[in-house]
């Protein structure tokens, strides 16, 4: 099975902006989680009793579910930022005109005349220098192309 790494590197191009924001919303919620333990507003009334008349406790199913929830974040946290690193330190390996072009591009989302205008080149040229630039962040990103 060949990975095809130009569509991912793509992929990750197109929804870098969207990473970062995925990233503030899981901090958020974890805040939010971690601030919301469960405790507040609950009832003992009607604890209800296994046949083997065990109880059930809310509050410890609310802060256990919670702490999962916090460590599934925290993990997407440190899985996205880890993706966003190596898109960056990649982009700084390519020259300023490259990274112009991806940057436009993919994560401004500007149509070609509009990249093509910033980078100083004609249309046909600005994509031919994308490719190369993908390319290489290919060789940055995963060590082969």
């Amino acid at each position: 099975m060949t990975i095809n790494y130009y569509k991912k590197t793509e992929y990750l191009l197109y929804n870098y902006k969207m990473i970062e924001i995925s990233i503030e919303n899981m901090e958020q919620e974890i805040e939010y989680l971690k601030n919301n333990d469960g405790t507040s507003g609950l009832s003992y009334d009607g604890i209800s009793t296994s046949p083997t008349n065990k109880t059930s406790n809310p509050t410890e199913n609310v802060a256990l579910s919670n702490s999962e929830k916090i460590h599934y974040l925290e993990h997407n946290i440190r899985k996205n930022k880890r993706l966003l690193d190596s898109v960056n330190r990649a982009l700084e390996g390519l020259t300023n005109t490259e990274r112009i072009i991806l940057q436009q591009k993919y994560i401004e989302g500007k149509q070609w005349w509009q990249v093509s205008a910033m980078a100083g080149y004609s249309e046909s040229w600005s994509k031919s220098v994308r490719k190369e630039a993908i390319n290489k962040l290919i060789i940055g990103m995963y060590g082969e192309r």
